[in-house]
């Protein structure tokens, strides 16, 4: 049975470099890989693709491995659905990388730079056999604190 990948671009910055590599990976056709190509002009050859939906549920459901960008709120929605994830940051973005690499450090994910997308095909292999880390939330209190502060 085929590896089932699931890749996300995410919908603000084209991110080609992301899907012509999955491209390249899988031109022998070894994964089951749909892609979620946002503004992107490349269209995938070997891999299913569309640009948007409403709602990610039943692609990260139906996927063994996500590969995404660096997006704080698809990364916590897959720490919380205990998804194997490759982030790679995309370089036209100007984002933080922080909250990736301390999740890398973690063992939540495995983090790439996009100057290192051509790691990609190698990490894929090195994911399927990691001892994933179990990711805990932290339990935030802030809201409680808040409250407290305007009831004084």
């Amino acid at each position: 049975m085929k590896t089932k990948i699931f890749v996300t671009t995410g919908s603000v910055l084209e991110f080609d470099i992301l899907t012509k590599e999955i491209d390249k990976i899988n031109e022998n056709k070894r994964y089951a890989i749909i892609c979620q190509i946002g503004i992107g002009k490349y269209i995938p050859k070997n891999a299913e693709h569309f640009r948007f939906k409403k709602n990610l549920d039943k692609d990260y459901s139906w996927a063994d491995i996500v590969i995404t960008h660096t997006g704080a709120g698809t990364l916590f929605e897959l720490l919380h659905k205990n998804k194997k994830i490759i982030c790679i940051s995309n370089p036209k973005a100007t984002d933080n990388h922080e909250l990736a690499e301390q999740l890398n450090k973690e063992r939540h994910l495995i983090f790439l730079k996009g100057e290192d997308i051509k790691q990609l095909n190698k990490t894929l292999q090195k994911i399927q056999n990691l001892k994933q880390e179990k990711y805990k939330p932290i339990k935030s209190t802030i809201g409680k604190e808040i409250l407290n502060y305007i009831n004084r």
